[in-house]
């Protein structure tokens, strides 16, 4: 600082390689049609080999039915394990489907003894509790 050159301030030239607001919003505008075209260019790749891709995915889902078919044999030793019924298990022993349905009318025909008790207490000790007063 103490010898100048006689060079001209630098702000200028700064000033000149600046970019303005509308070459700035130019290349933002390239850089997302660039980004664009990419993008279209990778959905058309993948719309092009979509029926290859979905035809490979028939194929083996077809030939794993087609081992799993074969390989079941209709009433010989691979024919695996069958599980139980257990639908009508109740307890440790098969009980009819009959049996639960009296079983919920007892229950129907309980409560309602049970509701009717209970009403002829409250009548008792409404009686007991409030007698007369006339």
């Amino acid at each position: 600082m103490l010898f100048r050159t006689g060079k001209a301030p630098a702000t200028k030239a700064k000033a000149s390689k600046q970019e303005t607001p509308f070459e700035a919003r130019r290349r933002e505008l390239a850089e997302a049609e660039a980004e664009l075209k990419a993008a279209a260019a990778r959905h058309e790749n993948f719309i092009q080999k979509a029926p290859k891709i979905a035809e490979e995915i028939q194929k083996k889902q077809r030939e794993n039915f087609l081992r799993n078919a074969s390989s079941i044999d209709l009433g010989g030793a691979n024919r695996g394990v069958s599980l139980p019924d257990n639908r009508y298990l109740q307890g440790d022993g098969m009980v009819a489907p009959r049996a639960r349905r009296r079983e919920r009318q007892q229950g129907k025909w309980l409560f309602f003894i049970l509701v009717a008790g209970l009403v002829i207490a409250a009548i008792w000790a409404w009686q007991m509790l409030l007698p007369p007063s006339f």
